[in-house]
């Protein structure tokens, strides 16, 4: 997304969630003012007043003792607001229970946040502990490992572009990130994201995307195996069975959006005269 394109106030806006897109890849280490303008491509003046307004809000902060800004408070406590509606991690648990039973494979939940996928959830299968790489609230930049690339390659074409830009001034990685198209396609095709391991531990990894009601992609649900197990019929039943599941976590994404559970107990606090006496 080019912030430049937009009217005054729609680019203010724009570039802020740039800016903070931006600062969710580095994690609590934060980043200093000259990384967040190389990558976000913006003059160093505009995103420290950006950045100065951000921390006026709580919305960014700067560890003490660095020159870095990171995420702030106030952007967990909005995150909470709206945990019944979005909380993915539990809509997933009775799904993944029963693709951890069904196949005895390692499977993971995985999340979109900004340029990159975060793993929610993880069930240990068959495979050795920790012989797989990825690890629960683990970050990737989107594309890398089939549980990121399952949730990029259904993104609208713009999305994507941004992304794998993004990703690829980041990790210094040009040639990594250009030949992912031909992934991006493949997994369209496909329905599924196919990766291997380049680390030679000989493990495959398979991920579908779970769609809201508009076809956008909002989660991914991925299992690991042996590179001997991951082919033939044995592959396109686990890609039907993970399919399957996410059609379903599909379903209930869109009634918990739908309704809502929080209430409202502060309203129960002020209707109660006991609750209003200040004791001295």
């Amino acid at each position: 997304m080019n912030p430049s394109l937009k009217n005054d106030g729609a680019q203010s806006i724009a570039r802020a969630a740039l800016l903070l897109r931006t600062l969710s890849t580095f994690g609590s280490q934060g980043a200093a003012l000259m990384q967040i303008s190389t990558l976000t491509q913006l003059p160093k003046a505009t995103v420290h007043r950006i950045l100065s307004a951000m921390l006026d809000e709580h919305l960014v902060e700067r560890p003490w003792g660095t020159r870095h800004y990171r995420l702030g408070p106030e952007v967990y406590a909005l995150g909470m607001s709206v945990l019944d509606v979005h909380d993915i991690k539990s809509i997933a648990q009775p799904s993944f229970e029963r693709l951890a039973q069904s196949t005895g494979e390692t499977v993971y939940l995985g999340i979109r946040c900004g340029y990159d996928a975060v793993c929610l959830d993880k069930r240990q299968g068959h495979l050795p502990q920790n012989a797989e790489i990825l690890q629960v609230h683990n970050r990737w930049p989107m594309g890398i490992g089939s549980f990121s690339l399952a949730i990029l390659s259904f993104l609208p074409e713009d999305e994507t572009a941004d992304i794998l830009a993004f990703n690829r001034l980041r990790s210094g990685q040009d040639k990594a990130f250009s030949k992912m198209a031909s992934g991006i396609q493949k997994t369209r095709k496909n329905g599924y994201a196919l990766t291997k391991t380049r680390s030679g531990r000989g493990i495959s990894g398979i991920a579908v995307p779970v769609f809201d009601r508009r076809r956008y992609p909002i989660a991914s649900l991925c299992a690991v195996s042996t590179l001997e197990r991951m082919t033939g019929s044995y592959l396109s039943d686990l890609a039907a069975t993970l399919a399957h599941e996410a059609n379903i976590m599909s379903a209930q994404y869109e009634l918990a959006r739908m309704n809502p559970t929080q209430t409202e107990t502060w309203r129960t606090a002020i209707k109660d005269p006991q609750s209003l006496r200040i004791p001295f």
